[in-house]
């Protein structure tokens, strides 16, 4: 491919209904683009049966970046690339939340899957849970936000064990096979040790949301993939600051460009990842932007909010990116419904632009029910490839 290559994916913007923020929001550059662009609808991301949704972006990313579902190591593996770390091939990585629940019986209910996105003493929190179950270590890492690494180092360990952020209730973590059983016991004996530790903790006593549990999911292990840049002969940079596309980008031998103040939020610094894009321009063929905003305003079960980070990605962004000699590729990874406030599977828009000529198929407004006029592709770089390629 000779010419750029903008990869953009604002994660979670996707939603349903007839009116959602995409078609409500004022984005006046976003539509130049796609009213000369190819629209359409990108059927959204595959995963094997018995996936988790809450986790989501990581196979979404993959598959829009070329790959599957099978080259994912687990969510959990990924996020400890994000955050820098240098896992070992035989330890099990996963994904934690600190929450807070309630105790009724036996039972743990969720009443702030996220702490209050409150951060204070967290990593305090997460180094009182360093541990010893039977002959396995245990270290927990407080990464970005209300997230936390949990790693377990020891032999029999594996993957293979479901989730215990699922519903409104936590659940017990089961083996997906045999070899799982041993993990999924050493988890269940943590979850346990680790309420106690944090329910009787004092920095817990000050916070306004107690993060008195661990939520944990998408555990993952060391796996070997074939680069980005062998696959698809480009050099590639992603432009994030999501923890999970840092991790996606270390794993696939993408360079990552670290941007001050971008940090995955409403108020992440989206000037300064214009600024990257702009300087890194000449020096790779492949540059991915990931903005996550509209993802958070989602789950806050926010319209408005997530109308006006449209509006502003369209104002920051979009007005540079319309005037730069580049294609540009953009999709949502998945949806993230305001009415939910959840991750859901399906179909989202895309577009494909060319600098060089009108690829227009006649949709002036970018949106879900536009781009369900362009009809539907199943691969989102395949069909950037066939496009540009």
């Amino acid at each position: 491919m000779k010419d750029k290559l903008i990869f953009i994916i604002l994660d979670g913007a996707a939603d349903k209904g007839i009116k959602t923020p995409f078609s409500e929001a004022r984005k006046p550059n976003l539509d130049k683009i796609a009213n000369e662009a190819f629209c359409c609808l990108w059927e959204g991301p595959k995963a094997e049966r018995g996936y988790n949704p809450k986790s989501m972006s990581d196979i979404a990313t993959l598959e829009i970046l070329g790959y599957s579902s099978k080259d994912n190591p687990g969510r959990g593996y990924i996020e400890a690339l994000g955050i820098g770390l240098k896992p070992k091939k035989n330890c099990v990585y996963i994904r934690g939340n600190f929450a807070t629940v309630k105790k009724i019986g036996n039972r743990f209910k969720i009443t702030d899957r996220r702490a209050g996105r409150e951060e204070f003493g967290l990593k305090d929190l997460a180094n009182s849970l360093s541990m010893k179950i039977e002959d396995v270590k245990i270290k927990c890492i407080s990464s970005l936000g209300h997230r936390c690494i949990l790693i377990l180092d020891g032999k029999g360990l594996s993957k293979d064990v479901k989730d215990s952020d699922i519903g409104e209730y936590v659940k017990k973590i089961f083996p997906i096979n045999k070899m799982g059983e041993k993990t999924a016991r050493i988890l269940n004996k943590f979850l346990e040790s680790s309420y106690e530790i944090l329910s009787n903790h004092e920095i817990n006593k000050k916070r306004n949301f107690p993060a008195n549990f661990v939520l944990l999911r998408g555990a993952g292990m060391y796996k070997k993939v074939e680069s980005f840049e062998k696959r698809y002969k480009m050099r590639s940079c992603s432009i994030a600051g999501h923890v999970v596309i840092k991790g996606i980008s270390r794993y696939l031998g993408i360079n990552s460009i670290n941007v001050r103040g971008a940090d995955a939020s409403l108020n992440t610094n989206l000037e300064g990842k214009v600024e990257a894009l702009k300087k890194n321009l000449k020096r790779y063929d492949f540059l991915l932007l990931h903005i996550n905003g509209c993802d958070v305003a989602g789950h806050e079960k926010s319209f408005e909010k997530k109308k006006n980070f449209i509006e502003k990605i369209d104002s920051i962004v979009f007005s540079e990116i319309k005037n730069m000699k580049a294609n540009i590729v953009l999709t949502c990874d998945h949806r993230t419904p305001f009415k939910t406030g959840e991750h859901e599977f399906g179909s989202v828009p895309a577009l494909f632009y060319s600098y060089k000529e009108n690829l227009s198929n006649g949709i002036k407004n970018f949106s879900e029910k536009e781009c369900k006029k362009g009809g539907k592709i199943k691969n989102v770089m395949k069909f950037a490839l066939k496009l540009f390629g």
